[in-house]
């Protein structure tokens, strides 16, 4: 199953529509996460607490992800990173680590093939590589690896389509689902 963790503000943004052109023709579970709640982290790596609720959509998503074999972060280049709603979710893998009904969250991960699709307008082949590197070592911080990415130029709406190296990679990613 693929999974899409969308973190972009508009439902059919650039971000979306290149998105959605790797995964034309493909079944998958999209998750906006911006229309989802997350709370901020609890940090409890240096107390004898455990975390054994979330009080926020959390759970949910973290638990479809988990499920999935294949899961793409997709993101719009906010400042130079990936959106607040995405770098949230990701935060709270923190406290996953400190679930004991998660006790194999770490292994469970290691067998994702996770990838990111990201759109930004200010050189960002170049500039959003920071972005590729954060979820890159967030990753393997638990021994899971991003396998690819795609970067794609626009600002205006719809500019994506101009974008024809992003486009073919798209397209080159749908064939691999294929």
């Amino acid at each position: 199953m693929i999974t899409v963790l969308f973190g972009g503000s508009r439902e059919n943004g650039n971000t979306a529509t290149l998105t959605r052109k790797v995964l034309e023709g493909h079944e998958h579970q999209w998750i906006n996460l911006t229309q989802l709640s997350f709370k901020p982290v609890r940090d409890v790596r240096h107390e004898e607490n455990h975390i054994l609720s979330y009080n926020d959509d959390y759970q949910t998503v973290i638990d479809q992800v988990l499920q999935s074999d294949e899961v793409i972060f997709a993101s719009p280049v906010y400042w130079y990173s990936v959106s607040a709603t995405l770098k949230s979710f990701i935060d709270h893998w923190s406290e996953t680590l400190q679930d004991p009904r998660y006790h194999d969250f770490k292994e469970r991960m290691e067998n994702i093939n996770f990838r990111l699709v990201l759109v930004g307008g200010d050189s960002p082949r170049i500039k959003a590589l920071p972005c590729v590197q954060q979820i890159e070592y967030s990753l393997q911080f638990l021994g899971a690896h991003l396998a690819d990415y795609l970067i794609g130029y626009a600002e205006k709406p719809e500019e994506i389509y101009q974008d024809h190296y992003a486009i073919r990679e798209a397209e080159r990613w749908n064939n691999y689902y294929g």
